[in-house]
């Protein structure tokens, strides 16, 4: 390796002398001008790119790509450095520059010849740069501020303290990512009772609040990094000279994939001296759940991130201390760029890579990548490029490849993964055949608004009147079918290719039990400090296992509340029960769940369920099976064991108990149309345009036209021999002369042979 560029680069700024902080630490404007001067010097390989800005002073956040043909846009495997998130870190500012320029400086020698071919190398020198000039170009302000410059408190004015930790504006951005943000600290809360640092690591108000988070992840959603390091300096000196990773909480909770970032992280732990040349730094995985960047990646985007603590306590050390750090640390990137490679001299490159693209068709397609032996439930999906190419790291061994795509069949195979090359295997996705789904929703001959869940798509806009579409894909999918006091079609449909008829008959509901909880807890026995609250409820108030305090449910607790009396459930008809349900609780350790029992001593469990599901959910529970006296209870449990893993917990609204009835009409093994339909349209009211929805189960002659309320014609939109279908027409509130038609009150038509239905529609401007 050539380090005499990049030394070179760093020393000629040591020449400037000290300062309160010293000036051979960059600035802000110094990092921008580099970055553009590296852009012009090498603009085939180098490029300047803004990804965002910061949250108050919006100051542009840059990046600095690298890559070869840097034009050309070719799917590379991503790789992100990010040199700062905190302020007073600065050392990991200097390592990024340090490198880029060693890269760039390098450019036609091996390794960095390879790199630039094979690789998209993305270095961000400071994520956080209006907290970087807090630290650096106003150096009497605060050399030890740690966070962006959120106007937290709301007073208008920037509140900081020389002091370590009593800046009370700003936001932890290493607190504020959306995965286990909720376990961040709040404003004004300490670490611990016994340290000042009181206010250094606020979460922010919500997750992803600050403009920084955002643009972190844009830049995460567009490049898909495979691997990433993120610079961190430990200010109490406790961590330092580590290298965490994703993650084992509390020693006892592993990521799916554990041991390979484990494998990852003691490569590039085992290249770092420390600075007491006593060995090398410590790998580490991730303990605690706190909102953190290198989590967060790993969820998201499947990105084997590692936050790198180094230098030591010693945050801003003099310039020769600090080009030594530069040079040691920076061999973890080389290793890692290494590791990245398609060969490598390093012992293991293992990497599972292909392209997804359609049968018919061959066009690349962006498609879930599932490693059916590495998945997990609360994994946001892995997807390939644009172009259909994908990459996944993972070490030696067989595993499941299934690809998935709405429209496509999934397709399972299997892929052996070894070291000294990458393993490819490519997928071809078979298209589903469109389907449309159209009928009605009725009571007898009456037709009542519903909303329609077919799979995990919500149709209800159509559904106003009974009347409904849903354009998707050949297939079975379960259905819901929610109508305001009636009996809810819970089931499958299967739709075939081209036009499908369902309507559906609801009965209103016989209603055996209801808990809207406005009237208070009378009628219930409760374990543990379930209380109720109306600030997190479908109406009203709501019930919640666990308020106030830290707002978590107690380690190995056993909650739950019950009738006091039972409830009879009616003999011999369709009875289910219902609720709306708020969910966060530790995905499969800490289950909640609804139980029966008729003599509240022995207790049958009908539903459980666990995980992040924070926002309300109708939940429906079977009890035909069951008649007559029992009680009802809802329960949640903690299995920490002898360690703290909670969450916010569970809360629950609206609680019914009833009957009735709810089929489909149809036939589903030939699901066809009976003739026509028209359906309500979208929007309604509309400016300037709504879309007309109508369907035909033959080829025929069909017209639609638009009427005023004095029935006279103002729009032919359709006058044609159309196939058999679901068809679309957007009517733009013109007439047929083309002249822009008054608010008010509107007709359509739609006229077939032996077919004729009107609809209203309201134009406002």
């Amino acid at each position: 390796m050539r380090y005499i560029a990049a030394i070179a680069l760093l020393m000629s700024v040591l020449a400037l002398g000290a300062v309160p902080l010293p000036s051979y630490y960059y600035t802000y404007a110094q990092i921008s001008d580099m970055l553009t001067d590296y852009q012009a010097q090498h603009p085939d390989i180098a490029e300047k790119v803004l990804i965002g800005h910061s949250q108050e002073d919006n100051v542009p956040i840059y990046a600095m790509r690298i890559t070869g043909d840097i034009a050309q846009e070719q799917y590379k495997p991503a790789l992100l450095f990010i040199g700062q998130v905190h302020a007073e870190e600065v050392l990991g500012v200097q390592i990024t520059m340090s490198e880029i320029a060693e890269i760039l400086a390098n450019r036609q020698q091996r390794p960095y010849s390879e790199w630039l071919n094979t690789l998209d190398i993305w270095f961000i020198p400071t994520l956080n740069p209006e907290g970087h000039n807090v630290v650096t170009a106003n150096p009497e302000m605060d050399r030890s501020y740690r966070k962006n410059k959120r106007d937290a408190n709301g007073n208008g004015i920037f509140d900081y303290d020389p002091r370590v930790g009593y800046d009370e504006d700003g936001v932890d951005l290493n607190r504020n990512m959306s995965f286990n943000w909720v376990h961040g600290d709040t404003l004004f809360a300490p670490t611990t009772t016994a340290t000042p640092e009181l206010y250094d690591y606020y979460r922010g108000h919500a997750p992803m609040s600050e403009s920084e988070s955002q643009a972190l992840a844009q830049l995460c959603e567009e490049r898909r990094f495979i691997y990433s390091i993120v610079w961190h300096s430990s200010r109490t000196g406790n961590l330092s000279e580590k290298c965490y990773y994703p993650f084992n909480w509390k020693q006892v909770r592993p990521s799916p994939d554990l041991s390979f970032a484990t494998s990852i992280a003691n490569g590039m732990a085992a290249t770092i001296v420390k600075e007491d040349g006593s060995g090398t730094y410590e790998p580490s995985p991730n303990l605690s759940r706190k909102g953190a960047t290198h989590d967060w990646m790993y969820q998201q985007f499947g990105t084997f991130q590692t936050l790198i603590e180094c230098g030591t306590s010693n945050l801003q050390p003099d310039s020769t201390l600090m080009v030594d750090t530069v040079q040691r640390c920076s061999n973890a990137t080389r290793w890692l760029l290494n590791r990245a490679l398609r060969t490598s001299d390093l012992p293991s490159n293992s990497l599972l890579t292909g392209v997804i693209t359609d049968a018919v068709t061959g066009e690349g397609l962006v498609a879930e990548i599932i490693i059916e032996e590495r998945h997990a439930p609360w994994f946001r999906p892995r997807l390939s490029y644009e172009n259909g190419r994908y990459y996944r790291p993972l070490a030696t061994g067989m595993y499941t490849l299934r690809v998935r795509k709405k429209g496509y069949f999934d397709e399972v195979v299997q892929a052996g993964v070894f070291n000294s090359n990458w393993t490819t295997r490519n997928v071809q996705l078979t298209p589903k055949q469109p389907a449309t789904m159209c009928g009605r929703i009725l009571n007898g001959d009456s037709e009542i608004p519903a909303l329609i869940v077919i799979g995990d798509v919500y149709v209800d806009s159509l559904s106003v009147n009974g009347n409904y579409v849903y354009e998707g894909f050949e297939g079975e999918y379960p259905i819901t079918i929610h109508a305001d006091g009636y009996f809810p079609y819970i089931g499958t449909v299967n739709l075939a290719p081209g036009v499908n008829n369902h309507s559906f008959q609801l009965s209103p509901i016989n209603l055996v039990f209801e808990e809207d909880w406005e009237d208070g807890l009378d009628g219930w026995d409760i374990n543990g400090p379930w209380v109720l609250q109306d600030e997190l409820s479908v109406s009203g108030s709501a019930i919640t296992d666990s308020w106030g305090g830290n707002g978590f449910y107690a380690q190995n607790c056993d909650v739950w509340i019950q009738t006091q009396s039972p409830v009879n459930l009616p003999t011999g008809v369709n009875c289910l029960l219902s609720f709306d349900s708020h969910l966060y609780t530790e995905y499969e350790y800490d289950p909640v769940m609804v139980q029966l029992s008729a003599d509240g001593d022995e207790w049958t469990t009908l539903w459980t369920d666990s995980g992040q599901k924070d926002w309300w959910q109708r939940i429906y529970v079977d009890l035909s099976e069951y008649s007559g006296a029992h009680y009802l209870r809802f329960r949640l449990t903690d299995q920490s064991t002898h360690i703290e893993l909670t969450d916010p917990g569970w809360t629950i609204d609206n609680i019914r108990i009833f009957s009735g009835t709810a089929v489909s009409n149809d036939d589903h093994s030939s699901p066809q149309i009976g003739s026509y339909a028209l359906y309500p349209n979208i929007p309604n009211p509309f400016n300037p345009t709504t879309t007309i929805s109508f369907a035909n189960a033959q080829p025929s002659a069909v017209k639609l036209e638009i009427f005023n309320i004095k029935g006279q014609k103002v729009r032919t939109l359709v006058d044609e021999m159309l196939g058999a279908g679901t068809h679309k027409v957007v009517w733009d509130g013109d007439d047929d002369q083309g002249q822009s038609v008054s608010s008010g009150l509107y007709l359509y038509r739609l006229s077939a042979p032996d077919f004729v239905k009107t609809r209203k529609m309201m134009l406002v401007k």
